[in-house]
Formats: structure tokens, sequence, C-alpha cells
């Protein structure tokens, strides 16, 4: 497949992803493999560094489901979880920096002369 087609493949993926995921606190760490997942697609196709838009492995906890106060019991969600706003703001930060790029290139910043 051509760097484009896995540049679109990636694209379609965090928008995806943006689109679907769910309105909860926290998300499953599925939803967060996937997007490091296009990440890294991106990276390979592009042969840039793009490791401050992945949600970092730290950002991966275990969440408390329930809590007993009379035995201090706690139990915990099956699996690691990660707060929705951690991926949300990796994801928009990513979607925004490409489209910075692609404006970049349609309308240049800096001073142009008059015509």
């Amino acid at each position: 497949m051509s760097d484009d087609d896995q540049i679109l493949r990636a694209y379609a993926t965090i928008t995806s992803i943006r689109a679907n995921v769910p309105e909860r606190h926290e998300v499953e760490e599925r939803w967060v493999k996937e997007f490091n997942s296009a990440i890294e697609k991106l990276e390979r196709s592009l042969n840039i560094d793009l490791q401050e838009f992945k949600v970092p492995q730290d950002a991966l906890k275990r969440f408390v489901a329930s809590c007993n106060s009379l035995t201090n019991d706690v139990t915990y969600l099956e699996g690691l979880w990660c707060e929705r706003a951690i991926l949300m703001q990796k994801l928009d930060s990513v979607l925004v920096y490409f489209t910075g790029l692609q404006d970049r290139e349609e309308n240049p910043i800096g001073f142009r002369p008059f015509k």
C-alpha cells in the first residue's frame, strides 16, 4: 500500500475514534491502542516523529468500580482505562497539527508582496 493510502487510513481511524468513543469519564484501553496504532502508521508513512501526540502508557490505569466503606474493599474495573479527556486532547491536537500543515501549504504564513 502506498504512503498516501496509509495516511488516509490513519486519518479515517482517528476521525472514527473521535466520532465513536463513548461519552464516559474513562475509556477502555482498546481505544487508546487503536489511536496510538494510527499515530504509528502516520509516523511510518511520513517518516516523522509524532510521539508527543500518542497517549502515554502511564495514562492507562485501573479505575475503581466500587468501594465498601465498612470493609474498605475496593473493586476495580477489569483491564486498563484512560481518562476520556486525555485521549480526546491527544486526538484533537494531532488533527489540528495536520490541519495546520495543510493550511500552511495552501496559505503560507508570513508576508507576501502585493501583486
